[in-house]
């Protein structure tokens, strides 16, 4: 099923099937829109087509970089020219080391990548504490325990390969990008981490939106792991609804389509992360 028709389903139901699983990890590619596509995985890749090259949100992960890439071309056989990174965690940003690798077995420019300015200072952190963050992610998704291991490091013994692109394009609070005649607005707030962005593409009415929606819980505390930022997470939800996105890309789930069907979802996810925050402070 389409991911869009997918996701109408489910959120107009109310009702998810068990058995259902609305982030499917098969690195298929769908079209969205004029020139919108994404490529499904564990954590998925958007790719715009601007008339300039491909504006790609994430490079998914390690283990899954060369099939997206793979896809990608068969899509558009164009070179991607930004690579706009959500925040840096290992499976958004893994998969960059392939698109560098495509674009040099082309010979073709590699892609600029733009992110928030903190993740030059997470990706420095990861190196220096590689053992670590191989640990507890294995804990966290389930490397202790052969029936449910999901093995995001795919062999590896490295939690980021060393290849790993670095942004060249950095911001505090916000930047616009001009591409193919358009403008695209990146918007900084901390939410999952504290150095996440939302994009949003107004001539369109495209949003992107990093693990700000994750079609689960929002993931506002893990332990062993760094702080997050639960109230922050529902400003900046709130402040997205306010934009009035019709059509909104996660990195993770399903897309989503209807300026209503959005504003409903994000209202509420930002008010079960509001309610957490009351009941801990109470």
């Amino acid at each position: 099923m389409h991911p869009l028709e997918l996701s109408t389903k489910v959120i107009d139901s109310g009702v998810v099937d068990p058995h259902l699983r609305v982030n499917r990890v098969t690195n298929d590619l769908w079209e969205l829109g004029d020139g919108l596509a994404i490529v499904e995985n564990f954590s998925h890749c958007a790719a715009w087509d601007t008339g300039e090259g491909l504006a790609c949100f994430d490079a998914s992960g390690v283990g899954s970089g060369a099939a997206v890439t793979m896809a990608l071309r068969g899509w558009r056989d164009v070179p991607v020219s930004t690579l706009v990174y959500t925040h840096g965690h290992a499976d958004h940003v893994g998969g960059s080391v392939d698109f560098a690798r495509a674009a040099d077995d082309r010979g073709e420019a590699r892609p600029r990548v733009v992110a928030h300015a903190n993740v030059q200072a997470r990706l420095d952190r990861y190196a220096e504490t590689n053992g670590w963050n191989v640990a507890i992610n294995k804990r966290q998704f389930g490397g202790t325990r052969n029936e449910m291991s999901v093995d995001i490091f795919h062999g590896a013994t490295k939690f980021l390969p060393s290849g790993t692109m670095r942004p060249e394009v950095t911001f505090e609070r916000s930047h616009e990008l001009l591409l193919g005649g358009q403008r695209l607005e990146l918007h900084h707030a901390r939410g999952e981490t504290d150095d996440h962005l939302w994009a949003w593409l107004p001539e369109r009415k495209w949003m992107f939106t990093g693990d700000f929606v994750i079609w689960n819980f929002p993931n506002a505390g893990n332990p062993q792991k760094v702080q997050r930022y639960a109230l922050e997470w529902a400003t900046a939800l709130r402040r997205m609804i306010d934009q009035g996105p019709e059509l909104l890309v996660p990195a993770h789930g399903l897309p989503i389509e209807g300026r209503a069907r959005i504003a409903g979802v994000l209202d509420d996810i930002a008010t079960a992360l509001e309610s957490l925050v009351r009941q801990v402070l109470r």
